[in-house]
């Protein structure tokens, strides 16, 4: 999975919390006999402590990149439209 754009970022003291497109973590289409299951990006949160020495790349591409590397566990947001 890959954290492909930023919507919203939320530190409060030494906690972070993202909410991000992220690759892969809506399901499309269901598998079946002939077919694997499709998936597609979604909107997503996750959060993660950081140290107090943590360095948070400030531009997006950087950003994406290093919540990429802390292999966080994403959770698919609720929007409602299903």
């Amino acid at each position: 999975m890959a954290v492909l754009a930023i919507e919203s970022t939320i530190i409060d003291d030494d906690y972070v919390t993202v909410e991000a497109v992220v690759d892969g973590m809506r399901c499309i289409y269901q598998a079946t006999y002939s077919d694997p299951s499709e998936y597609a990006p979604a909107l997503c949160r996750a959060g993660f402590y950081m140290g107090d020495d943590t360095q948070i790349p400030v531009d997006e591409d950087g950003f994406c990149r290093y919540l990429d590397s802390l292999q966080l566990d994403w959770e698919p947001i609720d929007l409602g439209n299903d």
